[in-house]
């Protein structure tokens, strides 16, 4: 497109007249996606994304005119078209309030807002099983480009029912960072058979709605409070983190995918990481880009001349045969020629001008760009032989008029035309880390008087509830029920966001709400209903972690102000630490986050404020601190001596007693440990709600009632194996149990929270807290003890991850199970344990700190340093190989260079191997040599040999998927964690490397078969101890124990020369 002097505009203008605008419905002010029907689909339906993303070239000229003063008729009317349309499908959408209402409580596909619209009424078009409606990148750019249509004037949205659906569609897009969707392709997983994935580019596109409409008026500068989106910012972070641990792969499908260039860049600009833009960026163009555009991802068959356009569906193994000939669309050099401009390179941006205006279309005398450029089917054969050698052909949709859009929009703006200010007058594109300028405002409050003037003795100031008077104090909980009413509208039916959890971001405002102001406590000091907020140590931890992700994840204007409580029992046992963590606060700064305490008094001005004038009918509850009463406070006998654990004999004869007998020690027997184990008996016979009979004036004693008693007693006195065995017996459980697994689970990694692995008791995406527990308590022993440590190791996981992720390097999946194994196993060495029981008692009776940091440091002993190395240091072979004869393996031999170097002190391999398997770490490159494997077999079988499920077939993996995949990385992962054991897991990890190092020295070996680990390193074994005991070879059975023993116990170098030495039997004989 080339501007003619006289009028720059004109010639833009009459191109998005004739191609555009033209095709606006007069009634509803949809645009359809195309004229065109193929046989690939009727395209002129309106799709929410193709409508939003044609129309900007309407915006963006009328902007252009704007800017010139010239011609404000022809502003006006482009203006207006704009309107219509994005009130069409605004529209469109309202008449959907009720899946809007569904979908915001069940995430469930079947309950989405439609995808697209019948041009003409606005109506559906296809049923709700009839397609791939979930696509959350489609609602949010229409939220996006809404907020940037506003902040550029123009008006949208005009009543309050209106501000009201907007954000209910802001409350259905907040959990994007959790939900699977179809995604830009509509299809969700590349095989095309409708397997919703999580996407990049929905997740990415959903971060950008957020956080555009977070604090927006959507009545532009003329609205009121009423008019104003409230975004809950924790929701933005959630779905930040999410984005980074997903970049630069699309999906556990797709390696690679260039939509996500539509988030890198314009319009979205959501990946404040540069480095992960940049690398993103970088493979997107090394292995999609080609001559006529880029491919959607490696393996696309859409459109290809060989693709059966009569099936929806791939077969996996047919995908193979894409390769190399997937579409090239120039769609994505309208996106590259963007990005180009807004980053300022301008050379980038000509030549991607340069190659669209080549890849321009005459049709009906006008230059267009078709959807797709294509391999003809007689030139295939060589187009594989030699890849981008042939000249492709345009398809028959033309133009793609979202691609057309895009390229007018960047020609503006290449022309000197248009600003990109101008189409983002957000200013999105400027990533600026606003956290790092924040300063954390701490307000220290103490229970009572008392509590108060006992830390003045410290120096330290706090104020009380009534002196803060009139701003109220509550708990997170009650902000969360405030929640469910922004957005509520009882005449369209819609209610406001979800009851959940908030977290630390969203209570670190101070709030206006229906006229009342209040400020919310974080959640980690609500110390309701379960014992690690008894421990300062790991509360201040907790604190931490808090303190630094609101510094990392803050972007509000003011400061975050915290309100950190102070309480009896909190002064009651480690005093001293509590005061030498907030003496480090007085210094004003904490792991280099500034910060300042003080009083409501000094930092109502400068904190972040949030109001909210209508909360319908909604009432906070009466602000109270007042301690809740223990009832049963004097129905057991106490004492201050320090309570001594029970021996097994006494128990046992307590286990075939009466129940008189019992009730006689509940009534005389004041230690915690007795009472406890009194307790857990008749809980046993007769089940919580049994009365003992120990009325209290004239009230039932239960069972319940009196465990809690005792679980208040060994809190008070941080008896921990009596707080643990009390916890689990009463079901307790964290507040934040859930935000903890959903910490890991964001990161991408798995969670197995049974005993062993299993897919059943593993977690791929978040659960609420009924779920998690529910899945601990069926897949581990039938013991509340061992119930609860699992949830607390996951509360410490959580914690972990977001201090140290580089612990959860390579580990796919966090097997909880496993590391609590571990765990045990560590206590009992250190502690000289005579049985694991013993060790696992002593875990109960660690502080809850402690045993954070015995997690912390497993992690650390085991992150297993030498498996960082690349693919080519992985293995070392000394002496060549014959290539001659790929079957003389024998002159080669494996090194004592690859054992791993930080662990020359070791001398039991048989307790690292189980360490390591237990951790289960595995990187990139481990899951490249598998891969590698692939090549030189017929199929791989990990695992038990006779479960035919543990078969890798080699055609189907490698015609399915791609090298970098995730979703052949987890299928590998899966049957590693299937092996129960952990040293046999790490063996049979050590064997695949030894087998991927010596097909990598003889390229020219294949094995016509299946390949068996466990046969493979059955063999090893044999060898290994007949090379070392020749005398056992006619009696080699009665020897097998001792020979499997001494194997696990030997370095890493001699298990590979072991593999080396089976893998060349099996091929001789």
């Amino acid at each position: 497109m080339k501007p003619t002097q006289n009028d720059p505009l004109e010639a833009y203008f009459q191109q998005v007249q004739d191609i555009i605008l033209s095709r606006q419905h007069w009634v509803t002010g949809l645009l359809p996606a195309s004229t065109a029907v193929t046989v690939h689909g009727n395209y002129t339906d309106a799709w929410v994304r193709d409508n939003v993303y044609s129309i900007l070239s309407a915006w963006g000229l009328a902007l252009a005119y704007r800017r010139t003063g010239d011609s404000n008729d022809r502003a006006y009317l482009l203006e207006q078209s704009v309107v219509k349309l994005m009130r069409g499908l605004l529209t469109a959408m309202m008449r959907q309030a009720a899946k809007v209402e569904k979908f915001k409580q069940s995430q469930n596909p079947l309950d989405a807002l439609h995808a697209k619209y019948d041009t003409k009424t606005g109506a559906v078009v296809v049923g709700d099983d009839e397609w791939g409606h979930l696509q959350l990148d489609a609602t949010s750019l229409f939220l996006l480009m809404l907020a940037q249509m506003t902040a550029s004037g123009l008006r949208i949205v005009f009543t309050i029912d209106e501000v009201n659906f907007v954000q209910n569609l802001v409350h259905y897009v907040s959990r994007t960072y959790r939900t699977p969707d179809y995604g830009i392709w509509e299809r969700g997983h590349k095989t095309n058979h409708g397997i919703a994935e999580l996407n990049a580019s929905s997740i990415g596109m959903a971060k950008a709605a957020l956080e555009a409409l977070s604090g927006f008026n959507l009545f532009g500068k003329e609205g009121g409070q009423a008019s104003v989106v409230h975004v809950i910012s924790d929701d933005i972070a959630r779905t930040r983190i999410t984005l980074e641990s997903l970049l630069p792969r699309e999906s556990i499908s797709k390696e690679a995918d260039a939509a996500v260039l539509s988030i890198t860049g314009f319009p979205a600009f959501a990946v404040d990481n540069q480095a992960i833009r940049a690398k993103t960026e970088a493979i997107i163009c090394e292995k999609l880009e080609g001559r006529y555009g880029c491919k959607r991802f490696l393996l696309d068959g859409h459109q290809t001349a060989i693709e059966d356009s009569y099936r929806m569906y791939y077969d996996p193994h047919e995908l193979k045969k894409f390769t190399d000939i997937e579409c090239e669309w120039p769609l994505f050099f309208t996106y590259l020629l963007l990005n180009s401009l807004f980053t300022g390179d301008i050379a980038a941006a000509q030549s991607y001008r340069a190659k669209l205006e080549s890849l321009l279309v005459e049709h009906n005398g006008q230059q267009l760009l078709p959807e797709l450029y294509l391999v003809p089917i007689d030139l295939i054969v060589a187009e594989k032989a030699n890849p981008h050698s042939q000249e492709r052909v345009p398809n028959e949709n033309i133009p793609l008029v979202w691609a057309q859009s895009l390229f007018i929009l960047g020609s503006l703006i290449q022309d000197g035309l248009l600003e990109i200010d101008d189409i983002d007058p957000l200013g999105r594109y400027k990533v600026v880390k606003r956290s790092q300028d924040c300063r954390l405002q701490i307000q220290l409050l103490a229970q009572d008087e008392t509590v108060q003037n006992s830390l003045m003795s410290y120096e330290i100031h706090t104020q009380t509830l009534a002196e803060i008077a009139p701003i109220q104090i509550r708990e997170a909980s009650e902000l969360a029920e405030a929640y469910t009413h922004v957005g509520r509208n009882d005449l369209i039916g819609l209610t406001g966001r979800p009851m959940r959890q908030l977290r630390t971001l969203a209570t670190s405002k101070m709030y206006v709400l229906a006229g009342e102001r209040l400020l919310f406590l974080p959640q980690c000091l609500n110390q309701k209903g379960f014992y690690l907020a008894m421990d300062n140590r790991l509360l201040i931890q907790r604190l931490r972690l808090e303190f630094a992700y609101i510094y990392r994840h803050w972007d509000r204007p003011g400061n975050p102000l915290v309100v950190m409580t102070i309480k009896h029992n909190m002064l009651a046992n480690q005093r001293e630490i509590l005061i030498e963590f907030i003496k480090e606060l007085q210094q004003g700064t904490t792991q280099g986050i500034s910060l300042q305490l003080g009083t409501l008094l000094n930092f109502t001005e400068s904190a972040s404020h949030e109001k909210i004038n209508y909360l319908h009918d909604f009432q906070f509850s009466k602000a109270s601190w007042q301690e809740s009463e223990r009832p049963f406070f004097n129905v057991l006998p106490s004492t201050t001596a320090i309570p001594k654990p029970i021996d097994t004999y006494r128990i046992t004869q307590w286990e075939i007693g009466s129940d008189i007998d019992l009730i006689k020690q509940l009534k005389s027997n004041a230690n915690l440990y007795a009472q406890l184990e009194v307790l857990s008996l008749l809980s046993l016979r007769h089940g919580l709600d049994y009365d003992t009979g120990l009325a209290k004036d004239g009230t039932a004693c239960c069972v319940r009632g009196l465990l809690e008693e005792v679980y208040e007693r060994a809190g008070d006195q941080h008896i921990w194996f009596v707080v643990r065995r009390c916890a689990g017996l009463l079901g307790k459980y964290d507040i934040n149990l859930e935000q903890a697994a959903t910490e890991i689970l964001v990161r991408q990694h798995a969670l197995t929270l049974g005993r062993a692995y299993s897919g059943r008791a593993t977690l791929t995406r978040p659960a609420d807290s009924s779920e998690i527990l529910q899945i601990i308590r069926t897949y581990n022993n039938n013991d509340a003890s061992e119930h609860i440590i699992v949830q607390e190791l996951v509360l410490y996981l959580g914690m972990l991850i977001k201090s140290n992720p580089e612990l959860f390097a390579d580990m796919h999946t966090v097997r909880v199970g496993h590391i609590l194994q571990l765990l045990t196993v560590r206590q009992q060495r250190e502690s000289a344990c005579s049985t694991l029981d013993q060790a696992f008692n002593e875990i109960l009776s660690l502080p809850p700190y402690q045993l954070s940091i015995k997690v912390k440091e497993t992690l650390e002993d085991y992150s297993n340093t030498e498996d960082q190395l690349d693919l080519a240091e992985m293995l070392h072979i000394e002496g060549p190989l014959n290539e001659a004869s790929c079957r003389e393996l024998t002159s080669a031999r494996f090194s004592t260079s690859m054992d791993p170097k930080d662990q020359t002190d070791i001398n039991d391999w048989y307790g690292w191997r189980e360490q390591q398997g237990s951790v289960g770490r595995e990187n990139d490159a481990f899951y490249a040599s598998v891969w590698g494997i692939l090549h030189h077999c017929t199929g791989l079988t990990i695992g038990d040999k006779l479960n035919s499920k543990n078969r890798l077939d080699s055609e189907t993996t490698l015609s399915q998927s791609t090298a970098g995949e995730q979703s052949f990385k987890l299928h590998v992962n899966h049957l590693l964690n299937k092996i129960q054991a952990p040293v046999y897991r790490q063996l049979t990890v050590e064997a695949l490397k030894a087998m991927a190092s010596i097909f990598r020295e003889t390229p020219s070996l294949h094995i016509d078969d299946n390949l068996v680990v466990d046969i493979i390193i059955g063999h090893a074994v044999r060898i290994s101890w007949l090379q070392s005991h020749p005398e056992h070879e006619e009696n080699y059975e009665e020897s097998a124990s001792l020979a499997w023993q001494a194997f696990y116990r030997l370095p890493p170098h001699q298990v590979a020369n072991g593999i080396l030495d089976a893998l060349n039997h099996l091929l001789n004989n």
